[in-house]
């Protein structure tokens, strides 16, 4: 997984220690043997806004991990684990949605018999930043909860969500790549908030609605920017609102979320090039231009929409 990111691939424990304190906020690598009998690999996408990580090795070994400014949301591919937050432990097994680290939190993990693992890190003030614009209004404390104690379904689609993201930057088109981190970033951060600290929105579930001025800025930006990824942090700067309250108000309006919207408008741009257009590399010019993330999820919508192939041959 990420292979196209290579980090660190060694048997030499002081290589390893070294790379899991540059880049891990790591403390210490414990091996019960003394020195890997086999090489731990660790491949790494960064980005301003996230990281995606992953991890393995075939032998009982522990890590610890200082404190951190970003949150990690990890998963257990296989093998069983033990994670201590703060010498506490709160997770014995593999869990299929997978356990959070809060930011400023010092941890640990032994695994016992080896481990394969994917883990994907979020700066704390780009959740933060994200929250304010999702109420409308600033959070001092970002207090999310565990995934295994959160909704089953939200935490099954923060998970999915991430695992898409790695497949997608492996298998796309590299072209696609900016499109699809600032893209799939917005959209995982958004889950994670929604899903995991819907306590906290619990008192904003009915907030203003906005009126038909502030809807109706959010919809000349769509069909002016159509090409530009649409976050929660522009709904909130174009509407004036929060984020939130468009989210609940506009399908009432137009009948589907902003990113739908916006997403009508795309394919029908789509349609209208490829018709003019007969060259074959007309497909991907225009998944590009238009701002689709990836040309699979492009080609997949288009298909949907108007039940053929987005193949200007073809017409």
């Amino acid at each position: 997984m990420l292979e196209s990111f290579p980090e660190t691939r060694s048997r030499d424990l002081n290589e390893i220690e070294a790379a899991h304190r540059a880049t891990a906020y790591g403390d210490y690598v414990d091996l019960p043997g003394g020195s890997p009998r086999h090489e731990l690999i660790a491949n790494a996408a960064r980005f301003n806004d996230a990281a995606l990580v992953f991890s393995t090795y075939d032998d009982p070994v522990s890590f610890g991990f200082k404190a951190a400014s970003c949150i990690r949301l990890n998963y257990q591919i296989r093998k069983t684990s033990e994670l201590a937050l703060e010498g506490r432990v709160i997770e014995n097994a593999s869990s299929p949605v997978g356990y959070l680290i809060p930011t400023d939190r010092p941890w640990s993990v032994r695994h016992t018999v080896g481990y394969r693992s994917l883990s994907m890190r979020i700066p704390g003030e780009v959740l933060q930043r994200k929250l304010s614009a999702l109420l409308g209004s600033n959070r001092e404390q970002l207090d999310l909860r565990q995934p295994s104690a959160a909704d089953g379904r939200s935490a099954g689609l923060i998970r999915e969500a991430i695992f898409n993201f790695a497949e997608q930057l492996e298998l796309g088109d590299p072209r696609f790549r900016p499109l699809l981190v600032e893209h799939a970033i917005d959209d995982i951060c958004l889950k994670v908030l929604t899903g995991l600290s819907d306590h906290v929105l619990e008192t904003d579930r009915a907030p203003a609605a906005p009126s038909d001025l502030q809807l109706g800025r959010v919809e000349q930006y769509i069909v002016a920017n159509f090409s530009r990824p649409l976050g929660v942090e522009t709904l909130a700067e174009v509407s004036g609102v929060s984020a939130g309250s468009v989210f609940r108000h506009f399908r009432s309006r137009y009948g589907c979320t902003p990113n739908e919207y916006l997403g009508k408008i795309r394919l029908e741009m789509a349609y209208v090039r490829l018709l003019s257009c007969p060259d074959n590399n007309a497909v991907v010019a225009a998944a590009l231009q238009l701002g689709f993330p990836s040309l699979s999820g492009f080609e997949q919508a288009y298909r949907e929409r108007f039940g053929e192939h987005p193949s200007p041959m073809r017409r």
